[in-house]
């Protein structure tokens, strides 16, 4: 027979289970669930005193439409946030996602888009948000569309070898 503790002394691995269990944060308002994880940043070679800055602090913002997503603003120049969301999208086909990213405020870079209609269905990939001395780095996760697999490449013209 197995003995299991009470409920109110759960175990580390339980209560590490209930934090998964948690709902993640939607925004948008389409059927097309896209999870991002807002991962980490590496901008360690940014010239902090050419843009002012003496105690750096970073964070990134993503948009679909008008809605927002805005990561913890985190301290460094190699901050991890690992965070997660979901945008809810309407034409994958069309629509893009938009990231900034940020340092004490101040606009780090441009705004990148990246296109949604190439991801897997359930499959993780990576994005990577390019910004001066560095980059931030995102995993798109396509949960209800996309393609099962990604398409066969038509090798035929190496047959000749």
């Amino acid at each position: 027979m197995i003995r299991r503790p009470p409920r109110s002394t759960q175990g580390v691995s339980s209560a590490a289970s209930d934090v998964y269990k948690r709902q993640l944060k939607k925004l948008g308002t389409g059927a097309n669930e896209l999870k991002i994880e807002v991962n980490c940043c590496n901008v360690k070679k940014l010239d902090l005193k050419f843009y002012g800055i003496e105690k750096p602090r970073c964070k990134v913002v993503l948009k679909y439409k008008d809605h927002e997503y805005t990561s913890e603003e985190l301290a460094g120049l190699d901050p991890t946030w690992e965070e997660e969301f979901i945008f809810c999208v309407d034409d994958v086909e069309n629509d893009k996602i938009s990231a900034v990213f940020y340092i004490c405020d101040q606009k780090l870079g441009d705004e990148q888009h990246f296109a949604l209609n190439k991801l897997l269905r359930k499959k993780q990939t990576f994005k990577g948000l390019v910004v001066p001395g560095g980059k931030a780095d995102f995993m798109f996760t396509a949960l209800n569309f996309g393609e099962e697999q990604a398409a066969e490449e038509d090798d035929a013209f190496m047959d000749f070898l």
